[in-house]
């Protein structure tokens, strides 16, 4: 069911529990807890802890013939989204991982030969690919502590979409999979919260079972509401038992829509059976006193229980002697009030329940009390009596209003005094005796005025207590005090209200996650701004403290690109200081590249004809300008619908023969000023089948720098001499008569080479060609992988002569 605003909740709600059995339910919007899962990412940085390491691994997939060489992998933080939840099941969010770092080789191998670089992406913070996962939120239980965990051990369904097409995708995520179960359980588990087991009186909670709900049920992709859901928590407070059931699809959304789903983000029910049952009735019973009783629960689990009165009562006897007849003859009149509290023949049972913005207790009764009246006339006459009955009308009615502490969270309910009432009537059926004078005319109001404050007193102390909501509403994400109430209901159960909002409970920096370029500047604001302000910035990578990178103004400064290792860097940027007599301190993710044009996949391999998408963004967000620079290929960029950041590129080629590979250069710039920056993405173009592949000798040394390509066949290696080899692209050094190469001192991120080699023959020449990513130590055992591979498929190549 969809969403609802907080008036047509609350009216929905009157009446009815919502809690399924449980003692309570605390909700939490999705998009917020994901804030929040950010923040506790960042605090694994400067813990030193629990951070996804960074992964090298080989992934195939497909016909075999497919494989992702995957470099120095790293991971942003974990999102959760809840596209599948199904609150009657044990809970299942997607949990996505963005790649944020590192590189991905991927190979294919054609026909028979072995396989050979068909692309490489240089993974950057901006517009990076992801892997996902349907996970499952779980708890455990320890000596009455329970723990919501994100174990990425216990996660399947892993899709990876830097592969295309679904099947593809669950294959490498098959080995994402087995590369997250291999990490220690430290790296792999994050906990949301926890049961601390804190006493909070009957508010104690004791454990409590995850649950997912969709917002609706019925939106599909790209509807508004798509995505949109809660995180439910399902409590058991102590010495409590487990609810026997869940919301399903059809059950009321329980969070308010008001501002679009963002004024209400999070919400706290606790049960009328425990609001009622155990911390009102309790307060009741000693505040009224007279033996009042109420019965145990026996309401069904979907309707709001209230308290109804089964016992006990006041009994209070009117007895008034006076003179009559010029005062010479004492006269008696008596009457009793038995007033009970449970129902009878005179009225419904004294009650408690809510109504909204107030909790009421009414008592209402239609009493008939039999009347006496003695005159003891003088002897010699006899003492005359009078009989009859009075009817009393008791209407009482107490109002609590419900008050909310915003800053503790307290629930609180003030006595009405002007909305409360105490109304009586009385009449008499028989009429008064008025043959006695003025005394009987005035006993109505006297019979009224002894039994009004009997009855006003039953209430009048009557009370319910605070009640600390701190544990309950805090329960996903303690350490954060997340769940910040504003509004309060007792409709039935115990109904709060309130936004998810970090910045309401600590310091919190602006922004909290931010992609810059070397050597420019970032300014870092705190709201609210604490006392003794102090700055500081932490590498990622080293853990090292770059204090000087910060100024005390909160002014980052940038490193400058020649620092960078691949490309990019990463900073934790902490701010502490002390707000309201208290330390705080709060953090926020900088990420540092190179170039402010990020573009990929930086090499792309396809035949004349064939298309494939590019990618380039600009950090600013700005328009770019794209054109292909080598159009001697005849090769064209066209948009892609929706995809503004995107180029439909479809390779040209050439049939001459001395060409059968051709390296087109595909330039995107961004004007800065007075200065144009640019990004250059690569396309190879098979213009010609490979007919051999090339392999790098035993004496080369890549980690030195330096490799030796070679041409094999059955027979060994072929003499380097006897073929025309050429350096299609990248930095170093080549020698075109033997193969060899050296790579640059320094060599630019995303960078890589592209080698081709052809062997005449007496009838046809044989091409081979490679593209190797920089630098070289470090992708040596990608060309090692791709050597051994196929040895044996290599047909004998024809020799040319010596």
């Amino acid at each position: 069911m969809s969403k609802k605003s907080l008036t047509e909740l609350v009216g929905e709600l009157q009446g009815r529990s919502v809690t399924h059995g449980w003692d309570a339910i605390t909700l939490y919007d999705q998009r917020k807890a994901n804030e929040l899962l950010y923040q506790h990412y960042i605090e694994r940085f400067l813990t030193h802890e629990g951070v996804i390491k960074p992964a090298s691994f080989t992934a195939r997939w497909g016909d075999g013939s497919y494989k992702e060489h995957i470099y120095d992998l790293r991971f942003g933080a974990p999102r959760l989204s809840f596209e599948s939840a199904d609150p009657a099941a044990n809970a299942q969010a997607r949990l996505t991982l963005d790649m944020i770092g590192g590189t991905i080789v991927s190979t294919r191998k054609h026909g028979g030969l072995p396989a050979a670089v068909a692309r490489i992406l240089h993974i950057l913070p901006v517009g990076g690919p992801q892997v996902w996962m349907t996970q499952p939120l779980t708890k455990a239980q320890l000596k009455g502590t329970g723990e919501v965990l994100i174990d990425l051990g216990n996660a399947d369904t892993f899709m990876a979409n830097f592969v295309l097409g679904e099947l593809a995708q669950a294959e490498v995520g098959r080995r994402f999979k087995a590369y997250f179960d291999s990490l220690e359980p430290a790296r792999k588990v994050y906990s949301l919260g926890r049961v601390t087991g804190d006493l909070n009186g009957p508010l104690t909670p004791s454990h409590f079972e995850i649950r997912t709900m969709k917002a609706n049920p019925e939106a599909a992709v790209g509807d508004l509401q798509y995505g949109e859901g809660a995180v439910m928590l399902f409590i058991t407070l102590a010495g409590g038992k487990d609810g026997q059931s869940y919301p399903s699809h059809a059950s009321q959304y329980l969070l308010p829509a008001d501002g679009n789903g963002v004024r209400f983000t999070g919400a706290l029910y606790l049960s009328s059976r425990v609001l009622f049952g155990s911390i009102v009735r309790a307060q009741a019973v000693a505040d009224i006193g007279h033996g009042i009783e109420f019965p145990d629960y026996t309401g069904g689990q979907d309707k709001a229980w209230r308290l109804h009165a089964s016992a006990g009562g006041i009994e209070h006897a009117f007895v008034y002697d006076y003179k009559t007849r010029a005062f010479d003859f004492d006269c008696r009149f008596s009457t009793d009030l038995n007033a009970r509290f449970g129902p009878d023949s005179n009225g419904p049972a004294l009650t408690l329940e809510g109504l909204g913005k107030q909790m009421v207790c009414r008592w209402s009764k239609n009493y008939l009390s039999p009347f006496s009246r003695v005159v003891n006339w003088a002897w010699p006459s006899v003492s005359e009596w009078h009989h009859g009955e009075i009817r009393f009308v008791c209407d009482y009615q107490v109002l609590l209003d419900i008050g909310l502490d915003q800053h503790t969270g307290v629930v609180t309910f003030q006595r009405n005094e002007q909305r409360s009432r105490l109304l009586t009537r009385m009449s008499c059926d028989a009429g008064w005796l008025p043959d006695l004078g003025d005394v009987e005319r005035a006993m109505r109001a006297k019979v009224q005025g002894f039994f009004e404050p009997q009855l006003r007193g039953v209430l009048r102390n009557l009370s319910v207590p605070a009640l600390d909501t701190f544990l309950l509403r805090n329960l996903l994400f303690p350490g954060h005090n997340a769940l910040q109430l504003t509004e309060a209901f007792v409709p039935g159960d115990l109904a709060l209200f309130g936004e998810i909002d970090p910045l309401r409970t600590s310091t919190v920096l602006s922004p909290t996650n931010k992609v810059v370029a070397a050597g420019t500047q970032l300014q870092f604001s705190i709201t609210p701004r604490p006392e003794q302000l102090s700055w500081s910035v932490r590498d990622t990578r080293s853990h090292a403290l770059l204090d000087a990178a910060i100024s005390p103004d909160g002014l980052f400064r940038a490193p400058s690109a020649d620092r960078l290792r691949d490309g990019q860097a990463s900073f934790v940027v902490t701010a502490r200081g002390v707000l309201q007599g208290l330390p705080v301190q709060s953090s926020a993710l900088v990420s540092v590249i190179e170039n402010v044009i990020v573009a990929n996949p930086v090499l792309e391999c396809c035949t004349p004809g064939e298309s494939r998408e590019l990618l380039a963004q600009a950090l600013d967000g700005g328009p770019l300008k794209w054109q292909v620079i080598s159009r001697e290929w005849g090769s064209r960029l066209e948009g892609v619908p929706g995809e503004p950041d995107k180029r439909l590129y479809t390779a040209g080629g050439s049939s001459d023969p001395d060409v059968p590979f051709a390296l087109d250069r595909i330039e995107v710039s961004q004007a800065c000023g007075d200065q144009v920056v640019q990004s250059t993405l690569h396309v190879l173009i098979y213009n010609r089948p490979a007919g051999a592949t090339l392999y790098l000798s035993d004496n080369s040394t890549p980690e030195k720098g330096t490799v030796q390509f070679e041409l094999r066949g059955k027979a060994g290696p072929i003499d380097p001499k006897n073929a025309v080899w050429k350096l299609l692209g990248g930095p170093g050094v080549f020698d075109v008569n033997s193969g060899r190469y050296t790579e640059p001192a320094v060599i630019p991120p995303g960078s890589f080479i592209v080698v081709s080699a052809k062997l005449p023959g007496d009838l046809l020449d044989t091409h081979a060609v490679i593209a190797v990513p920089l630098p070289l130590r470090r992708y040596a055992q990608l060309i090692g992988d791709v050597d051994a591979a196929h040895v044996r498929a290599c047909e004998d190549l024809p020799r040319a002569a010596s």
